[in-house]
């Protein structure tokens, strides 16, 4: 029978757990305020200038573009002057899973390779896995930009304003684009009720050790569950819209725009292009 010392002891261990989880947890969408130039640019632009640089590396995924990519990056977040408590603190399995991937990797081979005396030692899959993550991590990075500097009500009136052509083709866009902002909107939603599930689960295994099977069971307890509660929260969410009469016609986007949006999209096609040319 566990012991109330114990007990407190676990409490004490989830405690100090919590904060850390609560320290590295990703805040998605979280727009900071600011008054930056990159604050100012309209979300359509700065949506266009994220299409642009991840097509561009997924084109040319050499070094060359990444590169480029990441001088465009740090350009951009030296301009919006983002405080440095906005970047979240990553858990450390990330870490344990890229040293993990690093070794397969590494273990993979391949050209250029590393003579020492008799040994050969291939550096080729080491540097495809590192080129993965450095796009991975500059498409992840643009991505927070936006979100950082664009409120979340700006964007599908930035998306109905650039879908506007495909009215013409029939294209059902207003539809679509409220469909994705109700995602955007329920996703913090989802995400929140998923660190509250994890909690109450925890919190009825006081003073259980935790098995790396017990584990793989809770994650994929919370997978169901996650899934459900998805389900029943969007048909909740239907039959709200449903009585109110459907889908509300987007606002429409009335922002001019200016210097610092013609700046912005020369630059992207600028980066393109150089992406294009040095690879």
């Amino acid at each position: 029978m566990t012991s109330a010392r114990e007990v407190a002891k676990y409490r004490r261990r989830q405690q100090s757990r919590s904060s850390i989880r609560r320290a590295s947890d990703f805040h998605v969408l979280r727009y900071v305020p600011g008054s930056s130039a990159v604050h100012r640019i309209w979300a359509g632009t700065k949506l266009i200038w994220f299409a642009a640089l991840s097509v561009g590396l997924l084109l040319w995924p050499t070094w060359k573009a990444v590169g480029v990519g990441a001088s465009m990056l740090l350009g951009a977040f030296l301009v919006a002057k983002l405080p440095r408590g906005v970047a979240p603190r990553l858990p450390r399995w990330i870490f344990l899973l890229v040293v993990v991937g690093a070794v397969v990797a590494l273990a993979a081979g391949g050209a250029p390779f590393l003579r020492m005396g008799t040994l050969k030692i291939g550096f080729g899959g080491l540097e495809q896995f590192s080129r993965f993550w450095a796009i991975t991590i500059e498409i992840l990075a643009a991505a927070a930009l936006v979100s950082w500097t664009t409120p979340l009500a700006d964007l599908a009136p930035a998306l109905g304003r650039l879908g506007g052509p495909l009215r013409h083709v029939k294209v059902p866009v207003d539809e679509l684009v409220g469909a994705i902002g109700l995602a955007i909107r329920c996703l913090p939603l989802l995400l929140e009720e998923g660190r509250i599930m994890s909690a109450a689960r925890r919190s009825r295994q006081l003073g259980v050790k935790r098995s790396a099977r017990g584990m793989a069971q809770e994650a994929e307890d919370l997978i169901w569950t996650a899934l459900a509660t998805a389900l029943r929260r969007s048909r909740e969410l239907a039959e709200a819209i449903e009585a109110r009469g459907g889908v509300a016609t987007v606002a429409p986007e009335t922002h001019e725009l200016a210097v610092g949006d013609a700046a912005m999209l020369v630059l992207s096609a600028l980066a393109v292009a150089a992406m294009a040319v040095v690879r």
